[in-house]
């Protein structure tokens, strides 16, 4: 037990994690409801996202990004889940060890954000 937190700790630190307030749905392995809620950041390793209740560590969700494509779908496991005052921050690491995958996923997120930035400074 002790040694798996160590491990995740370490590995939590390996990733940069770029901050990205993203509209994200998911779902929870085993269920039809999509949640919809934001990222909070994203990294190699994985999302950290807003839930609306608190989600098991272990738990695998499927989630999609409205805003980027519907289509490109991302598993993941929790590995970690914070309650807050209003809400709960999850940690969800990838299943897919492919690292271009991930990195796929980190570009269109940063170029969406850098759209949605451009279009907000245009407007202003």
């Amino acid at each position: 037990m002790i040694k798996n937190l160590i491990k995740q700790q370490l590995e939590r630190r390996r990733y940069i994690r770029h901050p990205a307030e993203i509209s994200v749905e998911y779902t929870v392995s085993g269920a039809q409801e999509k949640i919809s809620n934001l990222t909070k950041d994203v990294s190699f390793g994985g999302i950290r996202f807003r839930g609306n209740s608190y989600i098991e560590p272990g738990t695998i969700l499927k989630m999609v990004f409205p805003t980027i494509h519907r289509e490109y779908e991302v598993a993941g496991r929790v590995v970690w889940c914070s309650q807050k005052k209003d809400y709960v921050e999850v940690g969800l690491q990838f299943l897919d060890e492919n690292e271009a995958y991930r990195a796929q996923l980190i570009e269109e997120i940063s170029l969406l954000k850098r759209r949605q930035q451009e279009d907000f400074d245009a407007k202003s």
